[in-house]
């Protein structure tokens, strides 16, 4: 299954709703996504990740990556609600280390706001 990515505005940051699996298939679709976003100057980037059904070990380093070119330019990213089966594969991976977990959204923009 391919990855389709919904973007929206909300304060201080967008929100990528991802939809579908996480992999190395679909590693380009996903890097063009979170790059458009970094382009226009987004600091705070926040993966929806409700209906994201897998994430292979290609997925993770993309994570992990997305991440660290955020906090190079002193931006952040969040992550809210990963099903149950890739929260797991995600704790494994030591990401939420790397990046926060959230119930919803409006916890993450408090955790952007608490880090700023």
């Amino acid at each position: 299954m391919s990855i389709q990515t919904k973007e929206r505005s909300v304060p201080n940051g967008v929100v990528l709703e991802l939809t579908g699996d996480l992999t190395y298939a679909n590693r380009e679709q996903f890097k063009a996504a979170v790059e458009a976003v970094r382009q226009r100057g987004c600091r705070h980037l926040i993966l929806h990740m409700d209906d994201v059904r897998f994430v292979d070990s290609s997925g993770l380093g993309l994570l992990a990556l997305v991440s660290q070119n955020f906090k190079l330019m002193q931006g952040q990213v969040s992550m809210v609600k990963p099903q149950t089966y890739v929260r797991e594969i995600m704790t494994l991976a030591n990401i939420p280390k790397l990046i926060p977990v959230y119930d919803n959204e409006q916890e993450a923009l408090a955790g952007y706001k608490m880090a700023a």
